[in-house]
């Protein structure tokens, strides 16, 4: 695969360096790969804009503006290093897809795809709750 394909191919990855959409980039590779989990961690990475909008309503800018522009810096960060490790091992699949040539070997290697896709679906899990302890944190103060 050569640069120009894989830079088709991960153009997603963008979407966290705004400030606005973290989570955009998610939940697109998400619904193109048909993978929930990419979807959910993606709504995730868009929860503190919702809350933002929602306390808009009842507080002021200045008050919120203390508490919600830290976490939702933390919140791009996580979705960009997050975005970063799926386009890489994305990418690694793509490479793997593309036809190779046929070679022949007497022994024969298994390869577990369970246990990769348990430690994405963890690394998953532990963003998104360290997310919601922030969130925790933040409601308590």
């Amino acid at each position: 695969m050569d640069t120009i394909d894989k830079i088709k191919k991960s153009w997603w990855v963008i979407f966290p360096f705004t400030f606005i959409f973290p989570g955009v980039g998610f939940i697109y590779i998400g619904l193109k790969a048909d993978n929930r989990n990419w979807i959910l961690e993606g709504i995730t990475y868009e929860l503190p804009w919702f809350f933002y909008f929602l306390a808009s309503a009842k507080f002021s800018s200045e008050v919120m503006a203390a508490y919600y522009v830290w976490i939702i810096l933390l919140v791009m960060f996580i979705a960009l290093v997050r975005s970063i490790m799926v386009a890489i091992k994305l990418l690694e699949v793509y490479e793997k897809e593309e036809p190779k040539p046929k070679v022949y070997s007497a022994t024969s290697t298994s390869s577990s795809s369970d246990s990769k896709e348990n430690d994405g679906l963890k690394s998953c899990c532990v963003c998104i709750i360290f997310i919601f302890i922030v969130f925790a944190i933040i409601s308590i103060l």
